[in-house]
C-alpha cells in the first residue's frame, strides 16, 4: 500500500488537474491580453503600441463631439468582442472636437490601472489633455466623475464606449 503522505499528495494533484470551478459562471472571462504601456505616450498615432480601426474621425455626441479612438495594441483583439476585460496597463486616447468644425480641442485618456483602484468603474483613471498632451487642470485627472457616468453603461467592454466606431 502506498505511504499516507504520497496518498494525500496524489489525491490533491489529481485534484488540482480535474479544477474546481466552472468557466461557465456567468462572470467575465479573465483576458490573456498582455498589460498594456500603462501611460499617455505623445506618439500615440505613429506608434505601433497603439492603433485605431477609425480611418477617420467619427461624427458623435456630446462632451466629445467628432471623435477619432486609439487604443494600446494589447487589446487589439479584445475590442473587437462584444464583451471583454481589458487588462491592467491598457490606454486608450481620444481625439476631440467638440464643435466639429475640424479643429481638434482636446484629448481624452483612460488608462486601466490596478486592480482596486476604482472596482465600481472598471479601475479606469481618466484625464483630459490639451493637443500638447499636457494634462489639464479642469477638470482634475483621476476617477473624473462625468467620464465615468458617461462610461457607465458599457459594463460589458470594460467601460469602453466606443469600440464599435469604425
Amino acid at each position: 500500500m502506498f505511504p499516507k503522505a504520497l496518498t494525500i499528495a496524489l489525491l490533491l494533484g489529481i485534484g488540482s488537474l480535474t479544477g474546481c470551478g466552472s468557466s461557465d459562471d456567468g462572470s467575465t472571462a479573465t483576458t490573456t491580453a498582455p498589460l498594456g504601456p500603462g501611460d499617455f505616450k505623445a506618439d500615440y498615432k505613429t506608434s505601433s503600441q497603439f492603433f485605431t480601426n477609425m480611418k477617420a474621425p467619427v461624427k458623435g455626441t456630446s462632451p466629445h463631439g467628432t471623435t477619432r479612438i486609439w487604443y494600446s495594441s494589447n487589446v487589439k483583439e479584445l475590442v473587437a468582442k462584444d464583451s471583454f476585460t481589458a487588462p491592467e496597463g491598457t490606454v486608450v486616447i481620444k481625439e476631440f472636437d467638440m464643435l466639429g468644425d475640424g479643429t481638434k480641442k482636446g484629448i481624452a485618456v483612460m488608462i486601466k490601472k490596478a486592480k482596486g483602484y476604482d472596482a465600481a468603474n472598471g479601475d479606469w483613471y481618466y484625464d483630459m489633455r490639451d493637443m500638447a498632451g499636457g494634462v489639464m487642470a479642469d477638470p482634475p485627472a483621476g476617477k473624473i466623475a462625468m467620464c465615468i457616468g458617461c462610461h457607465a453603461g458599457y459594463k460589458s467592454t470594460d467601460f469602453l464606449a466606443g469600440t464599435k466606431l469604425r
